[in-house]
């Protein structure tokens, strides 16, 4: 079997869902969801390719983005849809399966 240093496009997407789904559980000090740094800088994304994935996520119906005031800028908050939750749990399973 090759190894690649590269993530595939299924375990980015992964990624993000845990990150979301942990944050709305209050994992990382919130149940509002996830910042988007915070998001970044968890599952190890570069803006760019980050960019990418969250807007594919978000026409897919898995994520929804909201922006909150924050001093005198604005941040960007993710939580997970009803279609994302479920999409979470079916990667976990299909991963615990493999195992």
């Amino acid at each position: 079997m090759v190894t690649s240093k590269y993530r595939s496009s299924n375990m980015i997407i992964l990624s993000i869902l845990e990150a979301i789904f942990r944050a709305e559980q209050g994992h990382y000090l919130t149940k509002k969801g996830i910042v988007k740094s915070h998001l970044l800088k968890r599952c190890k994304l570069k803006a760019s390719t980050a960019e990418k994935y969250l807007t594919k996520m978000e026409q897919a119906g898995y994520i929804i983005s909201s922006k909150e005031p924050w001093g005198e800028r604005e941040i960007i908050i993710y939580n997970l849809t009803e279609k994302g939750k479920e999409r979470y749990r079916w990667f976990m399973q299909i991963n615990a399966e493999l195992e």
